[in-house]
């Protein structure tokens, strides 16, 4: 187990031409090789055998738990991060919704390096089980689901003060909202 996740990496993609925004690419293989670990753990637990190993296979067992957990909290915090990042370059957006676009700046700040220092070291196993890794990320994604709660609101005022808005999907509203200074 310990010699397959030496070579597991991650993909980084560059998300915009510029060398400072990275994502995370597919992680499939990833994925496979954990829950190939786990089932392959938990064969070595059940076996009556385990008895003098036991301690540094349920260390492992933990590690890929705690990987697994820090994975999935990424990938969420990747999906708002990025459906957010666009709406927040807007200048119009940034002065509509000040409080918001802070706490988006913050946000921001931290995926870029932490992307930066997964990008410079791709190995899986041991970025995502960097102490306090998943901890930051349920942070990110509850600062991002009040970020997208406040940009509801938003659109919901505008959709009231002017009712055609609700005809419009909230991307395409936001768009117009976001480019208010250009009436075309």
């Amino acid at each position: 187990i310990r010699k397959g996740w030496a070579d597991c990496a991650f993909t980084t993609i560059n998300n915009r031409d510029s060398t400072d925004v990275w994502i995370l690419g597919g992680v499939e293989e990833v994925v496979v090789m954990l829950e190939d670990s786990q089932v392959a753990l938990q064969t070595i637990l059940a076996s009556r055998y385990v008895g003098g190993i036991r301690e540094f296979v349920e260390g492992w067992r933990r590690n890929l738990i705690l990987f697994q957990d820090t994975l999935d909290e990424w990938l969420a915090c990747q999906r708002a991060w990025m459906y957010l990042e666009t709406i927040f370059a807007s200048a119009d957006i940034i002065r509509q919704l000040p409080a918001a676009a802070k706490k988006f700046q913050a946000v921001d700040k931290s995926w870029k390096a932490t992307m930066k220092a997964t990008a410079d070291d791709p190995m899986a196993l041991k970025s995502c089980t960097v102490a306090g890794r998943k901890e930051m990320f349920l942070q990110h994604n509850a600062t991002l689901d009040k970020i997208q709660k406040s940009l509801d609101e938003y659109i919901e005022t505008k959709c009231s003060a002017f009712p055609r808005f609700y005809f419009l999907s909230a991307d395409e509203l936001l768009e117009i909202l976001s480019q208010s200074k250009n009436p075309q």
